[in-house]
């Protein structure tokens, strides 16, 4: 079956002497693994729109029950080329890409995640180096809430010198147990929901960083656990 899909490329390794093995996002086929063969070649039309984080249009030779499928054309739909020449850029990208894989099960589309993905990385090729990495963390929000496990939006006080966030419903209190971030590091998150970027400094992207593992962790493990136990019903 021949599928012609829009995608991000979220991950690329060599594959043979002149091949790529990538995975992609499409708005048609979800996480999906596709061989271009031939993508590493000097006259090569596939590779330069292949590269990770690019937007690109795809036919894809699709074979059912099979974990890799021959993408046998490619083209750039949406240009970014700020995300390519920006060590901080490209990492915010590859955070946002990195969670799609890990989260995603393969070849099961979801439109609205996909057009997150997109979005995400379009506003991200645009801002300076200091604001990229709040664009991240405002679409892996945005994934949990998507996902159905969205953190809570609730007001705080700016006097508070931490919160604590209950991992099971995202609820964010005063005190309590949960996981608790800095003021500095919820005010981030916080403002990053809303489409206000801010800069945040090495000890408050490590705190985001930890949170955020956990946080996805946690509902992803549950998920795993109920659909175990309902297939054992």
């Amino acid at each position: 079956m021949i599928v012609t899909t829009e995608a991000i490329v979220l991950h690329s390794r060599r594959f043979g002497d002149s091949s790529r093995i990538v995975t992609v996002y499409g708005r048609e086929l979800g996480k999906a693994g596709l061989v271009a063969k031939g993508a590493r070649t000097t006259n090569s039309s596939l590779g330069p729109a292949l590269e990770p984080l690019s937007h690109a249009r795809c036919t894809v030779y699709h074979t059912r029950n099979r974990e890799l499928h021959t993408v046998t054309k490619a083209e750039t739909a949406s240009p970014r080329r700020q995300l390519h020449h920006s060590y901080e850029h490209l990492q915010a990208g590859m955070l946002m890409c990195e969670l799609i894989i890990r989260t995603q099960a393969q070849e099961q589309p979801d439109a609205e995640i996909f057009e997150l993905l997109r979005k995400a990385l379009d506003v991200a090729d645009t801002v300076p180096d200091n604001l990229v990495y709040s664009v991240s963390v405002a679409m892996r929000l945005r994934l949990a809430e998507v996902m159905g496990f969205g953190i809570q939006r609730a007001p705080y006080a700016e006097s508070w010198q931490s919160v604590t966030i209950d991992v099971t419903d995202g609820s964010v209190l005063h005190s309590g147990n949960g996981i608790r971030l800095s003021m500095a590091a919820y005010a981030v998150m916080h403002h990053s929901l809303r489409g206000r970027w801010g800069a945040a400094d090495e000890s408050v992207r490590l705190e985001i960083e930890a949170f955020l593992s956990t946080y996805f962790s946690h509902h992803l493990d549950t998920r795993i656990v109920s659909r175990t136990f309902t297939a054992l019903q």
